[in-house]
């Protein structure tokens, strides 16, 4: 009998269905030969696949709650920092940059030890360290002194056994790549020469980008004092995963003063 050739077959119902010979034996035999105990587990199936669904989707939700309320909690926790240095003109300034001289020698450390290491060395745990703008990962935020888990909760952090800002060592500044406003999100984007600029009280330290390295979390080597001046930025590595650190380094290029003090 050719595949194509018809069929007459009798359902059992008072008619007859002409149809295509393959598709009529498929139809028949999966009509009488399907038992009640299969159809029980084909229901069964249904009911844990649904079930698994709504799991999945309460997951997902709770997930989005826990993004959105964390992004909120950066945001006014960068907001609060602010209120607290509203006396320092270049940390709320729109344009913190209008206030630079250019008078001086590029790398400008006159009286740097009775300004900003005067500065730093009075700063409470958690206060205001300084502001970070990074044109290349569109971030302009405030540091806060320390890496504790409440201090990176309110801004990237200054970790407080690296060196300051100044004529030598390493800065190193860590902070989240996916929760509380996740300020480092697009660390992995800074490239060779990208510029980052670091303002205190009295100066932009203006820092140009040299390497990007992954490395595990006790190669603490990365945040390593050094002769010459230098920044690193950490964070986790993947994106939602500790297992790495991408740590992001930049040699110091300038250093100028503000025009405005502390007020």
């Amino acid at each position: 009998m050719c595949a194509f050739q018809t069929l007459t077959y009798t359902g059992g119902i008072g008619s007859e269905d002409r149809c295509l010979y393959g598709f009529c034996v498929i139809r028949h035999t999966f009509a009488d030969t399907v038992s009640g105990e299969e159809a029980g587990v084909t229901h069964g199936a249904r009911r844990w696949r649904r079930a698994a669904g709504n799991v999945l989707l309460g997951v997902s939700l709770g997930l989005l709650a826990y993004y959105s309320l964390t992004t909120l909690m950066g945001w006014l926790a960068q907001r609060d920092l602010r209120e607290q240095v509203a006396d320092v003109p270049v940390f709320v300034d729109e344009r913190p940059g209008q206030t630079i001289t250019d008078e001086g020698p590029p790398l400008d450390f006159d009286g740097w030890e009775g300004e900003d290491l005067a500065w730093w060395s009075a700063l409470a745990p958690g206060a205001p360290f300084a502001r970070l703008v990074i044109p290349a990962m569109d971030l302009d935020a405030l540091v806060v002194n320390g890496v504790t888990p409440a201090d990176l909760r309110r801004g990237p952090g200054w970790i407080d056994w690296t060196d300051l800002p100044g004529p030598s060592g390493t800065v190193g500044i860590s902070g989240h790549r996916t929760t509380y406003g996740a300020p480092f999100r697009r660390l992995g984007e800074l490239a060779e020469g990208d510029t980052i600029d670091l303002f205190s009280p009295y100066r932009r330290y203006r820092y140009e980008v040299t390497a990007t390295l992954v490395v595990t979390p006790d190669q603490v080597e990365v945040v390593a004092s050094t002769e010459p001046p230098t920044l690193t930025l950490t964070a986790c590595h993947p994106p939602y995963s500790a297992a790495y650190r991408l740590a992001v380094q930049a040699d110091l290029v300038e250093v100028r003063r503000l025009e405005s003090d502390i007020e």
